[in-house]
């Protein structure tokens, strides 16, 4: 239809994200609003439909993933766009509240809309004729949420949450009902505080069903924005990296390198993490000692991400290609650049070559009731979240969050079994490899749901 805009989605599951290139088909002029880092996507399907991609839109210094505007820049030409007081330390257009960003006959007109961060801006796409067509809001409102306020600190966290405050209740209150909502964090995002996994919506359906917009009392509204689960460890890599810019590596990644046991061992005596991206199941059957036990079935890049520091590098070991492929892209959009390479034949590789597997016990959650009942000496390791422990668990656990083990570990005894469990056995694998790493032995994985202690009738711990 002439005159009307283009909006491409280009969703990161495993981010719980979205970005968007948005076109003006008339003048083949294209922009992308908060690029991932492999570029290719976005270049490929402008190619594709005949655009010229001429800039690069910043909602917000990312936190969670490494910004593609510098390749976008490099490989396209595009001008870089981004809040006037970002720090960036590259060459980049400032914006301020009101100014716009040229998309042929349409413009998208930044709006300061701080909260999840102090710089932060939403654009408006706006027609020709001056009409709010879409809200690409970053953070800044999410479908049925916020982006969380307290990743700059405990200091700021209420501050910032009242900001939020200000900005869904009165810098976003004169956008007609009618404007299409596009945010680029969505459900499974820990960035956000709670979300649908739906990626987008209307101004009309969140004023109508979005708890924070719907909640008009700053005190609740606070309290809601605050409670908040842990998020990943390299966060605290992401602001920094992406303020002075990511290396650049160009239109495609890197070709991920295939090792045979021999070069996988060699880096692995020299420091290297094989991480074992196999379902938890095949990792209890039989894994490489000191492995980690971080499986593909689950959010893979972010509990490397938690468990594995930014410049440590790594080995892949898992099941096909294209599964090492989509790993490596993953851990690329978060800056985990040191990845050697994967081990070729996989775990089978490893065995044929000689060298030593070790294995974990699997067990379901009724074994862990039968082993209540009968007295039998065994440490239950309960590896969930906080406010997953305070609503019930299994009577004599210890609470050990998956990121606590490194540190606590040393506090557990030795001289019995020790079994670990979480929400749905995922968390688990993870925990059962670090207390591996820890020197423990006899590990058990309980690979159940934490739900089937409910759904037998057992009676759980509940605190308070």
């Amino acid at each position: 239809m002439p005159g009307t805009p283009q909006v491409e989605l280009f969703t990161a599951r495993e981010l719980g994200n979205t970005s968007y290139l948005v076109a003006d088909p008339d003048s083949g002029e294209a922009v992308v609003v908060d690029p991932l880092r492999d570029v290719a996507q976005y270049l490929d399907r402008a190619d594709d439909l005949g655009l010229r991609i001429t800039g690069s839109v910043e909602t917000h210094v990312h936190n969670d993933f490494v910004s593609g505007a510098r390749e976008l820049a490099k490989e396209a030409g595009a001008r870089i766009y981004a809040a006037h007081d970002s720090d960036l330390e590259f060459d980049f257009d400032p914006l301020r509240d009101g100014q716009d960003v040229p998309l042929g006959r349409f413009s998208l007109r930044a709006r300061h809309t701080p909260g999840h961060t102090p710089q932060h801006l939403s654009y408006a796409l706006r027609s020709p004729a001056g009409e709010v067509e879409a809200l690409f809001s970053g953070g800044a409102l999410m479908v049925g949420a916020i982006a969380r306020t307290d990743l700059f600190g405990p200091h700021l966290a209420t501050h910032l949450a009242f900001e939020a405050f200000r900005t869904v209740h009165v810098r976003l209150r004169d956008l007609p009902d009618t404007a299409a909502l596009y945010p680029t964090h969505g459900g499974g995002s820990f960035c956000g505080a709670a979300s649908s996994n739906q990626r987008t919506s209307t101004l009309a359906e969140q004023r109508a069903g979005n708890v924070f917009m719907k909640t008009t009392e700053l005190m609740p509204f606070i309290a809601r924005a605050l409670h908040q689960g842990p998020y990943p460890t390299y966060y605290k890599e992401m602001s920094p990296l992406n303020r002075r810019g990511a290396p650049l590596v160009g239109r495609h990644l890197p070709q991920l390198k295939r090792l045979t046991a021999d070069l996988a061992d060699m880096h692995r005596k020299q420091g290297a993490a094989l991480v074992d991206m196999r379902r938890g199941r095949d990792y209890d059957r039989g894994h490489i000692p000191g492995s980690y036990c971080i499986g593909f079935d689950g959010p893979f890049s972010a509990w490397v991400g938690w468990v594995l520091p930014i410049d440590r590098p790594l080995v892949l070991v898992g099941d096909s290609e294209e599964q090492l492929a989509d790993a490596h892209r993953q851990l690329f959009r978060i800056g985990y650049d040191a990845v050697l390479g994967y081990l070729d034949g996989g775990i089978d590789a490893w065995a044929a070559s000689g060298r030593e597997l070790r294995s974990f016990e699997t067990a379901e959650i009724e074994d862990l009731a039968t082993w209540i009942l009968s007295a039998e000496p065994t440490t239950v390791i309960d590896a969930r979240n906080e406010d997953e422990w305070v609503h019930g668990h299994v009577p004599g656990a210890v609470h050990l969050p998956v990121a606590a083990i490194e540190h606590h570990a040393h506090e557990l005894p030795r001289d019995a079994p020790v079994a670990v469990h979480c929400g749905v056995g995922y968390r688990a694998g993870i925990a059962a490899s670090l207390l591996e790493q820890a020197g423990f032995g006899h590990i058990i994985h309980v690979i159940g749901p934490y739900s089937d202690w409910d759904r037998l009738h057992l009676e759980a711990t509940v605190p308070g």
